[in-house]
Parts: C-alpha cells; sequence; structure tokens
C-alpha cells in the first residue's frame, strides 16, 4: 500500500473501474453462443424417433443443447463485484462440466458407431434422419476441431515464450539458466 500526501492508503495497483468489454458487447457475444445450442435442442425435438439405428441421438442433442442453455444463461446472472464463488457455486458447477464430458464421450459413441447410416430407405434397421446425424456428426466433430485449434494456439504461445525467455539476458542469472 502506497500513501498519498493525506495520509490515506492507497493500494499500489487500483482495481478496474469498468468492464474490459462493453455490457451490449458481452450480451451480443451471449446471443451468438445460444444459437448452436438452440439449433440443437430443435433439431433433437424435430427428429425425435426418426434414428431407429441409434434412438438416442436426438435426446443426445436435445439434453447436450438444454445444458448448454442453461450454462449460458446463468453466466448472464448479475454478479457483486469482487464477489468470489462460494464452495456450492464452485461444486454445482464442477458438476455440470463433469456431467457435459461424460455426456459428450456418450454421444461420441451414440454418433461415431452407427457412421454412415442409411438415410434414404426409413424402414430399414439401419436408417437415421439426415439432418439429424449430420448435424450431431459435425457438433461433435467441430468439437474436436476447437480443442485441435486450442491446443495449437497454447503450444505455439508456450513456444514463443520459451524463444523469448531463451533471447533476454537478464533472465539468465549469474549465467546459469534457471
Amino acid at each position: 500500500m502506497a500513501e498519498d500526501p493525506t495520509g490515506v492508503r492507497a493500494p499500489l495497483l487500483p482495481g478496474i473501474q469498468e468492464a474490459p468489454v462493453h455490457p451490449a458487447l458481452s450480451v451480443l457475444a451471449k446471443i451468438l453462443f445460444c444459437a448452436l445450442p438452440v439449433a440443437s435442442i430443435v433439431i433433437g425435438a424435430l427428429y425425435l424417433g426418426q434414428c431407429p439405428c441409434q434412438p438416442l441421438l436426438p435426446h443426445y442433442l436435445l439434453v447436450e443443447g438444454a445444458v448448454l442453455l442453461l450454462l449460458l444463461v446463468l453466466s448472464c446472472l448479475p454478479c457483486e463485484e469482487g464477489a468470489q464463488l462460494s464452495l456450492g457455486a464452485l461444486g454445482c458447477r464442477g458438476t455440470v462440466l463433469l456431467f457435459l464430458f461424460a455426456w459428450f464421450i456418450a454421444g461420441n459413441v451414440w454418433v461415431y458407431s452407427i457412421y454412415p447410416p442409411d438415410y434414404g430407405h426409413p424402414g430399414q434397421p439401419r436408417f437415421c434422419a439426415r439432418p439429424l446425424y449430420l448435424f450431431a456428426f459435425w457438433l461433435t466433430t467441430l468439437v474436436y476441431v476447437g480443442l485441435g485449434v486450442a491446443l495449437a494456439a497454447a503450444l505455439t504461445i508456450l513456444g514463443c515464450l520459451l524463444l523469448v525467455r531463451a533471447h533476454l539476458p537478464w533472465l539468465h542469472r549469474g549465467g546459469v539458466d534457471p
């Protein structure tokens, strides 16, 4: 803490007074992120019972969309500034994320185990409605693409940090790399 001339102690690094992102931009981003869960719910509901070779596929989309939408809505609730999450809230969030992870793994089994289904003959046991299956397939595949891009970005940033660290002389103490 530092003292000003009046003798009042002030923090060395004052907190951010304004949000880093304009609230309207934050709301717009959350509305855009709601589009995929809403589409999951709609497609799952429209094609309920139209995939005899994997009847749980529409349920996968319905539940995944509903839980993701719930998480997005809960993130919009106002919180006190500087308030920390309680242990119960952290446990609840962790439980929901663990459920989503397990549900995603189950969805992988349900989606990829029937590849490729029969799109043209509704009476056949290998039939699955084309829009339902393709939406579930690409939704699941895009999660893997996103994870791959995030991993590549993290490794690139790590590599850049290591290169910068190797070329900065003041980071080396006594000629020995810590």
